[in-house]
């Protein structure tokens, strides 16, 4: 379902409006406020600030306030470093279900809410973390009537979108294909990290176009070696796009079909490389040079990685390729739930839910 997004005009009472991004410095506070009912808001949010009401602006840029079916965010900036205040938000016609991002309990006065805010961002993200020893996964649910930045307009991107959920669980068997789940020394400083992306451009992260992450990484993130596989509308993958972030720049390096990409710890030792197939259709990661190597490819039967992505393996570079297991994983991200199935080459098949919070990701029991 496509939401129609309408205009919304936010009011900040008693305290200057200013469209500037936020300051150097400062105090910075944001919330959501989830509707009980899924439509758009035909009246207008207005946010009333009740403590130091002439030291904070509201952040109108989409990256900081808007609004969709879901929910309403706003982000509110201080130049000082000023406590969280207390805020009203008024939304006549509006049921307000849940607010995010409250310090403490949330007082409904008639047409709104009142309630006190915490420092931080607006928790806009919508993550599922699932840890598997030296495999760390994040996956970001994309639901279209979240959609903002980058993908607010033009086709919604539901066969990349799907695409990327293959490739991401299929990466997590072929890691646990290789050991990295159930051994206390991976051969390198840190971890793999598997990410997805996301539509709804949070905090103004405009991680556009689509793609999944191969990551070597640890903590801090300084030099982490991020490999982002840039899919086509057909969930194709153009390229290897590496990036590392060094405290003053993202350096990016592209890597072609057939090109050797190193993935190196912060101790600049190799610990895993990775490189993209013929024709963008899959990933090849090995070790090291000469040693098996580990394969995800499309979905043999329709060739797409739409419909799923098989994992595959063979001893040396030279050898045949042995099929390990085929995947296929699904998100709905109105209901909070991803149903992963991983069938074996002997036609055995594991199937796991996953259910989570489908305004933050956490997982539910």
């Amino acid at each position: 379902m496509r939401a129609r997004m309408l205009p919304v005009l936010f009011w900040c009472v008693l305290l200057t409006m200013a469209s500037a991004a936020c300051a150097a410095e400062g105090a910075r506070c944001g919330a959501k406020l989830v509707k009980a009912d899924l439509e758009p808001a035909r009246t207008q949010a207005e946010v009333r600030v009740l403590d130091n009401a002439g030291q904070w602006r509201l952040l109108r840029e989409e990256a900081w306030t808007g609004s969709n079916a879901r929910e309403f965010f706003f982000t509110l900036q201080s130049d000082g470093n000023l406590p969280p205040p207390t805020v009203e938000v008024r939304w006549p016609g509006v049921r307000i279900g849940r607010v995010l991002g409250a310090d403490g309990k949330t007082e409904t006065i008639g047409d709104g809410v009142r309630f006190k805010m915490r420092k931080g961002r607006a928790p806009t993200s919508v993550r599922t973390s699932l840890d598997y020893g030296f495999i760390h996964m994040a996956v970001f649910h994309n639901w279209e009537v979240r959609r903002a930045g980058r993908y607010r307009a033009g086709a919604w991107p539901a066969d990349a979108i799907q695409a990327q959920l293959n490739f991401l669980f299929a990466a997590r068997e072929m890691c646990r294909a290789m050991g990295y789940a159930d051994t206390a020394d991976p051969g390198f400083v840190g971890d793999i990290r598997l990410y997805g992306f996301e539509t709804n451009f949070p905090n103004g992260h405009e991680d556009h176009p689509p793609h999944f992450h191969i990551m070597l990484a640890w903590p801090g993130w300084t030099n982490t070696q991020a490999a982002h596989f840039r899919l086509d509308e057909t969930g194709r993958i153009l390229r290897n796009e590496l990036q590392a972030d060094d405290g003053r720049k993202v350096n990016r390096h592209d890597y072609a079909p057939g090109d050797i990409c190193p993935m190196r710890d912060r101790n600049g030792k190799l610990g895993f490389e990775l490189i993209l197939t013929e024709g963008g259709r899959g990933v090849i990661m090995r070790r090291d040079a000469g040693g098996p190597e580990y394969q995800l490819s499309p979905d043999a039967r329709t060739g797409s990685p739409v419909a799923a992505v098989e994992v595959s393996r063979r001893q040396t570079p030279a050898g045949a390729w042995e099929t390990l297991c085929h995947v296929r994983a699904t998100d709905d991200a109105a209901r909070g739930e991803m149903n992963i199935t991983v069938r074996a080459a002997d036609g055995a098949e594991r199937k796991e839910a996953i259910r989570y919070d489908p305004d933050t990701g956490e997982i539910t029991k």
